[in-house]
């Protein structure tokens, strides 16, 4: 619980999530980091095309703030460990999809800043 936790937990707590009592991992988990994520990205769509192009704007912001912090740091190393480290099919083709998802993103929240 560093300071990473901390700061995801507040991440999620200013986009209006609270984490279920039943939830056991650490906040900063890689799947509750992307799971957030996906909530971002459907929350900026919706907004969008709802016409509300402000709090959309604010999703997009959230979005960049929090890959800065939690993705960009070592998503793409983590996944370079898995594919150096695992001979499985499903791990390598997982840990290829989030160093895709990382890099997209990423230039996805650059466009236009």
């Amino acid at each position: 619980m560093g300071p990473s936790t901390a700061d995801a937990r507040r991440a999620y707590f200013a986009a209006g999530l609270e984490i279920s009592k039943t939830y056991t991992d650490l906040p900063d988990h890689i799947a509750a980091e992307m799971e957030f994520m996906q909530f971002l990205c459907a929350e900026e769509s919706r907004l969008e095309q709802q016409g509300n192009k402000e709090d959309a704007a604010k999703m997009k912001k959230m979005q960049r703030e929090f890959h800065k912090n939690h993705i960009e740091p070592w998503v793409g190393e983590f996944a370079d460990c898995i594919l150096r480290s695992t001979t499985s099919p499903f791990y390598k083709t997982a840990a290829n999809v989030l160093k895709e998802f990382a890099k997209s993103e990423a230039y996805y929240l650059t466009e236009a800043v």
